[in-house]
C-alpha cells in the first residue's frame, strides 16, 4: 500500500523513479516496491520521503484521503446514524484503507452509543482479530487499535494490557519517522489508558502507567502535552491523596481557564467524572487504614 501511495505522490510531483530511489535502494527493488511486492525498512522509507521532499505527516495526510475526513466530520456533528450507515456501506470494500475508515466509524459509534439499537459486537471481534494478525501497523491501524483499547471491558483486562503494549511497540518506529507524531500519539495512548484504569479501579496499574507516561514525555518540549501530563498526574494522585490534590487540580483548572485552549472544557468534563469517585475511594482507604 505504501509503495502505490509513494508512486502516486511521485507522479503528482513530476519526479522520475530514479530521483526518488537514488541513494536509498536499487532501481529493481524500488520498481517492485511501487508495485507492492516489497516493504522497506523505516530508515529506507525515511530516505524515500526525503527524496520526495515531504514529511511523514504529509504522507499520512495523503494516505488518509477524503473518506477519513468524512468520518471525522460526521462524528464532530454527532451524526451517529450516518456514521453507522457509512460503516454498513463500506465495511466490505475491497480497498483496505476504505475498510479501515468504515471500522473507524463503527468504533466511534460503539464508544459513544453503546446501546445503539442495531449494535452488535461481532464486527468488534473481527477488528480485534485483524489487528492481532497484522504483522506491522501503520498509523491508521494504531489509531484503530487505540479505539479498540477504549472499547474493552473490565473482563478484558488481559487483552487490554496486551493491546496497550502492542500499540507502544508499533509507535516506537515513529521516533525515527516523525518524533512529533510519536509524542502526540503516545501521549494520547497513555492519557486514555490511565482514564480506563481509573474507571476500572486498577489503581496499582494506573500508578505504574503514570510513571511510564512521565518517562516517555521526558524528552518532549511540547507545552500542550506537558499540560496534559500535569492534568492526568493530578487526577491519578487525587485517588491517593484527595484533600491535597483536590486543591492542586483546582489550581490547575483555574490556570487553564486563563489560557485560550479548547482542552479546558474537555479536562473539566473528565474531572467531573472522577471527582466523586476519587473522593469515595480515598475515604474507603482511610477507613481501612
Amino acid at each position: 500500500m505504501q509503495g502505490s501511495i509513494i508512486k502516486e505522490i511521485r507522479k503528482k510531483k513530476g519526479l522520475t523513479q530514479k530521483e526518488v530511489y537514488s541513494g536509498v535502494v536499487s532501481k529493481s527493488f524500488y520498481s517492485d516496491f511501487e508495485a507492492g511486492k516489497h516493504d522497506v525498512t523505516v530508515t529506507k522509507f525515511v530516505g524515500l520521503l526525503n527524496n520526495l521532499n515531504i514529511s511523514y505527516q504529509e504522507f499520512e495526510n495523503f494516505q488518509q484521503g477524503t473518506a477519513a475526513n468524512k468520518v471525522d466530520e460526521l462524528y464532530k456533528k454527532g451524526q451517529f446514524e450516518a456514521l453507522y450507515q457509512f460503516y454498513l456501506e463500506n465495511s466490505d470494500s475491497p480497498q483496505k484503507e476504505i475498510r479501515y475508515d468504515a471500522i473507524h466509524a463503527y468504533l466511534l459509534v460503539l464508544l459513544t452509543h453503546t446501546n445503539f439499537y442495531r449494535f452488535s459486537r461481532d464486527p468488534f471481534r473481527e477488528i480485534t482479530a485483524e489487528l492481532e494478525n497484522a504483522k506491522m501497523w501503520t498509523l491508521k491501524e494504531i489509531k484503530l487499535a487505540k479505539l479498540v483499547l477504549l472499547s474493552l471491558t473490565e473482563g478484558d483486562k488481559t487483552d487490554a494490557k496486551k493491546m496497550f503494549h502492542r500499540i507502544n511497540q508499533e509507535l516506537a518506529k515513529y521516533l525515527i519517522l516523525d518524533s512529533k507524531i510519536y509524542y502526540q500519539e503516545s501521549a494520547d495512548l497513555y492519557f486514555n489508558r490511565l482514564q480506563s484504569l481509573l474507571i476500572l479501579n486498577d489503581l496499582t496499574s494506573a500508578k505504574e502507567t503514570l510513571q511510564d507516561y512521565q518517562t516517555m514525555l521526558r524528552e518532549s518540549d511540547d507545552l500542550y502535552l506537558l499540560l496534559q501530563l500535569k492534568f492526568i498526574t493530578n487526577l491519578v494522585n487525587l485517588y491517593f491523596d484527595f484533600p491535597n490534590y483536590q486543591k492542586k487540580i483546582e489550581q490547575f483548572m483555574l490556570m487553564m481557564r486563563e489560557i485560550p485552549t479548547s482542552e479546558t472544557h474537555f479536562y473539566q468534563i473528565i474531572l467531573d467524572l472522577h471527582l466523586e469517585k476519587a473522593r469515595n475511594f480515598y475515604q474507603r482507604q482511610q477507613k481501612l487504614s
